[in-house]
C-alpha cells in the first residue's frame, strides 16, 4: 500500500513539475511536419514561399473568427498560410504568439510574424513580414487581406514583438 502511495505521489509531483516548466510564455516551435526538410531543399527558401502563399490571399474578405477559404481573420490567415508548409499554428493570435523565437525588428526576415495589441493588452493581431518594411495581414479596418507599412502609425503604436517560427535552427 505504501509503495502504491509513493508511486502515485511521485507521479503527481513530476506531472506538476513538468506542467510548470511548460507554462512559460514561449513554447518553442509549433508542430513542423516532416516534409519541411524536403521543402527547404528546393531552391526558393521556405520564407519566400510563405510570402507567395500569403499573397494568394490578397483581397480575401475579413471576418472575425473565420478561417475559411472565402473569409478569414488575422490568425486564421497566418494559420492557413503556414499550414501549407506543414507548420501547424494554433488558432488565435495570443496562442500563436507563444511559439517561435523573439527577434528584433532590425533582424526581421520575410515570413516572420509580428504581434500587436489592438483590443486588449495581450497579442490580439498578427501579421506576416513581407519585406521592404511591409506586412501582409487580414485587416479588420480594411475588411480584407492586404499589405500595410510596418511603420504606419496605427501599427507602430500597437506593436508588441516579432517572432521567427519557420526554422528549427533559429
Amino acid at each position: 500500500m505504501f509503495k502504491s502511495f509513493f508511486i502515485i505521489t511521485l507521479t503527481l509531483f513530476f506531472t506538476t513539475l513538468s506542467a510548470d516548466i511548460q507554462s512559460s510564455d514561449d513554447y518553442g516551435f509549433p508542430y513542423i511536419g516532416e516534409d519541411i526538410s524536403e521543402q527547404e531543399q528546393i531552391n526558393e527558401p521556405i520564407t519566400h514561399r510563405v510570402l507567395t502563399k500569403a499573397q494568394e490571399f490578397l483581397g480575401t474578405p475579413y471576418k472575425f473568427g473565420n478561417n475559411g477559404e472565402k473569409k478569414t481573420d488575422c490568425s486564421g490567415f497566418t494559420q492557413q498560410v503556414f499550414s501549407e508548409f506543414g507548420i501547424s499554428l494554433p488558432r488565435s493570435a495570443i496562442e500563436q504568439a507563444r511559439y517561435g523565437k523573439k527577434i528584433e525588428l532590425k533582424d526581421l526576415k520575410v515570413g516572420d510574424l509580428l504581434f500587436y495589441r489592438t483590443y486588449k493588452k495581450a497579442p490580439s493581431h498578427v501579421a506576416i513580414y513581407a519585406g521592404d518594411g511591409k506586412i501582409i495581414h487580414a485587416s479588420y479596418k480594411a475588411k480584407k487581406v492586404q499589405y500595410d507599412e510596418i511603420d504606419k502609425k496605427y501599427y507602430k503604436q500597437r506593436f508588441l514583438y516579432a517572432k521567427r517560427i519557420v526554422s528549427k535552427e533559429d
